[in-house]
């Protein structure tokens, strides 16, 4: 699409420029993550540091020496960045910064590929995105969803232009996407393979038969990939045990968050109120006039029933974590701009012969002070600031790959042992003696005589060595 670069399409896309780089750049690279984030971001740096294997992954020397809870797709990407850029905490910021801008680019090649490359406003679905408060909170935290979302949404996009083209062709690269998305998340990854049969009942174009072989073809391909992969015996292996501890954990209550099969759903209605009310603000500003567009109605169908199928079926377990619904989240920003588009286009030809060139280059120079803001501000914590400034001198202290012990109260504090593998290669440990302790900063003096205090300014913690 050519856009006039002093008119309001072009401003609203330097507007969605300034909130994705304030609110995502600002969040992602100031250190200090949830704790799934820093589990994933050790196993990942392990890996790249030659600590494990891709079929046995390791988080510490002390749990989960031998790590079968997820696939190992994701997590061998994220080690190609580590083994590229170093093992510092900014290696896995830069890639959930690449996830959102390879999430952004497929949103806007799908929504292309149904809009068309005149006046596709290609901003909208983009800012609907941008603000949906559960994904901002997503992207900054290093979850498998990053990647499984780029992968799903890929698989989506091939499987549209496979079913609108009758291509084999883009079918199996679907198919071969939806296989990616399993070998990152497991079952969670599949819901592609429903996609042709979704597009037939919104579209209609063909007959169930073609819709059916096309589902068929889709599905063929990662069910042969992965019956290729569990006839190799690590494979094999891993899968046995992902089954049987995570898969088994998960539907047998033994990792419910929720008591309520229908959280979720509530959570998705909660957090697209955000897109939804832009869309509203859109209409509410045109609605008098008559615009010369009408919705993809097909096309909102589509993209609505592909929402539904990578978030309805998380709500077959009590194993409900919001951040599940991420994967869905394209989907139906995808709808909702659609059916904003032609409030969007009335407006946007009401103004045409405006120009906005100093609102513009506002932008812009906003922009480049958001840049400068995100780069200075990413030395400071966003959580666990005393912490990662009690590890910062630790790490000084003790030599990469040693283990800690620590009191049996402090060996459930899962977080303690992300942040001290992650940021200083440091297992703990509550069942053996070790050359060093860590006790809590107004705990106890510890029990056996050879422990001498380290004095260093430490906020959180108390470190000994046996002397």
């Amino acid at each position: 699409m050519y856009v006039k670069k002093h008119d309001l399409s072009w401003t609203f896309g330097l507007l969605t420029t300034l909130l994705f780089i304030s609110a995502y750049g600002y969040t992602i690279f100031t250190d200090g993550m949830f704790f799934d984030g820093v589990f994933y971001a050790a196993i990942a740096n392990n890996l790249a540091n030659g600590i494990g294997t891709f079929w046995e992954m390791q988080y510490t020397t002390t749990l989960h020496a031998s790590f079968h809870e997820q696939p190992p797709l994701a997590l061998f990407l994220q080690s190609l960045f580590f083994r590229l850029l170093g093992d510092s905490i900014y290696v896995e910021r830069l890639y959930c910064f690449v996830c959102a801008l390879l999430m952004i680019w497929l949103m806007i090649r799908t929504w292309i590929e149904v809009v068309g490359k005149e006046n596709n406003y290609a901003w909208l679905p983009v800012i609907l995105w941008v603000i949906i408060p559960l994904n901002l909170w997503t992207y900054q935290n290093n979850l498998i969803e990053l990647t499984l979302g780029i992968l799903d949404l890929a698989a989506i996009f091939f499987i549209l232009k496979g079913c609108r083209q009758n291509s084999w062709t883009w079918l199996l690269l679907g198919g071969l996407f939806t296989f990616l998305a399993f070998f990152s998340k497991g079952l969670q990854g599949l819901f592609p393979i429903v996609a042709p049969f979704i597009y037939w009942i919104a579209y209609r174009s063909q007959n169930f038969t073609k819709s059916w072989l096309q589902m068929m073809i889709v599905t063929a391909v990662p069910v042969v990939l992965i019956g290729m992969l569990y006839m190799y015996p690590p494979a094999h292996q891993f899968f046995d045990a992902y089954i049987e501890r995570r898969l088994g954990g998960t539907f047998n209550h033994l990792q419910d968050t929720t008591k309520s099969h229908f959280y979720l759903l509530y959570k998705l209605g909660l957090e697209l109120l955000a897109p939804i009310g832009l869309s509203f603000i859109f209409w509410s500003i045109s609605r008098k006039q008559i615009p010369n567009t009408r919705p993809e109605i097909k096309a909102v169908l589509f993209f609505t029933g592909i929402g539904l199928t990578a978030s309805l079926p998380l709500m077959v377990t009590l194993e409900q974590r919001p951040f599940y619904l991420a994967t869905s989240f394209p989907y139906f920003v995808l709808a909702i701009g659609l059916l904003a588009l032609p409030y969007v286009h009335a407006i946007l030809v009401k103004l045409k012969d405006n120009k906005f060139t100093v609102l513009n280059y506002t932008l812009t120079g906003l922009i480049i002070v958001a840049v400068a803001f995100v780069a200075l501000s990413a030395k400071n914590p966003k959580r666990e600031h005393a912490l990662i400034s009690d590890l910062s001198y630790i790490r000084k202290e003790i030599p990469k790959r040693s283990i800690i012990s620590i009191p049996t109260e402090m060996d459930t504090r899962w977080s303690l042992h992300a942040y001290f593998m992650r940021y200083a290669n440091i297992s703990l440990d509550a069942r053996h003696k070790h050359p060093y302790l860590l006790m809590p900063l107004e705990g106890p003096t510890p029990i056996d005589s050879c422990y001498k205090q380290i004095q260093i300014p430490l906020q959180k913690f108390a470190l000994y060595k046996c002397e």
